[in-house]
């Protein structure tokens, strides 16, 4: 069997599965940036930075990716060749893939350490906030990890390619550190962007020098490029075995 079309990804129920989560998940975000007055709680947010703002996060944007990946896969499996090309290219499913895995994974770790907004429950909006969330940071990753695992045909992915993931985490991180630190209201999108994070980290007891603080977070970011970068390996390694079964087949 060679790089043919699984079975699947020309099941026409399938698509329209695919093309409704895809929908779904973007209607959600729309009615984040519709209630957005219901996200801020003071301990997090003491400043209101405005409604579309919120596409500021890493969060917002991967999800936004997996939408257009979703509805990509879905013109696909409906046969249109174009939506093929950008549907079925393994290094658009890793990229896709991993950056939704480490959206959820750094929201899911920063509920102990108190980094993570807190769900509320009460009222209609905050449920409806609170399911996004959910739905978001809990749900979409292990949905997209097991589309992942469902090659859509039996083409590896080239491992010399894998540094291609990391390249948009990085840019998005220098962008939104430079952001913080120029602008006059000092956004930062996550608080491991603060310059004062990994200050007080790892020196409490020195007071923080700015420029030093900054200089710091240069091999912290480079270090979490690599998480990035280990975790697309890791995918890979069992994505190319189970193209190469495929093969067998």
């Amino acid at each position: 069997m060679e790089n043919n079309e699984r079975p699947l990804m020309r099941n026409k129920l399938f698509g329209a599965f695919l093309l409704t989560v895809g929908l779904f998940a973007l209607a959600l975000i729309v009615l984040r940036v519709c209630c957005y007055e219901f996200e801020y709680d003071p301990q997090y947010y003491p400043v209101d930075y405005g409604r579309f703002n919120f596409f500021s996060y890493f969060t917002v944007q991967s999800n936004l990716y997996v939408c257009f990946y979703l509805f990509c896969l879905a013109f696909a499996v409906f046969g249109n060749n174009k939506a093929k090309k950008m549907a079925f290219n393994p290094i658009v499913r890793l990229t896709v893939t991993t950056y939704i895995i480490v959206t959820g994974a750094v929201y899911c770790s920063g509920i102990p350490m108190g980094m993570t907004p807190p769900l509320y429950w009460d009222g209609f909006q905050h449920i409806m906030l609170s399911t996004v969330q959910v739905f978001h940071h809990m749900i979409m990753p292990p949905f997209m990890l097991i589309l992942f695992l469902i090659p859509p045909t039996s083409k590896q992915i080239e491992k010399k390619k894998i540094p291609i993931v990391g390249i948009y985490p990085f840019v998005y991180s220098l962008f939104s550190i430079a952001r913080g630190a120029l602008t006059s209201k000092h956004f930062f999108a996550y608080p491991f962007y603060r310059p004062e994070f990994f200050w007080n980290l790892f020196f409490k007891s020195k007071e923080m020098n700015m420029l030093s603080a900054y200089l710091f977070m240069l091999p912290m970011l480079i270090m979490g490029i690599g998480v990035f970068l280990l975790l697309a390996l890791i995918l890979t390694v069992i994505y190319n075995r189970i193209c190469k079964s495929m093969k067998k087949e």
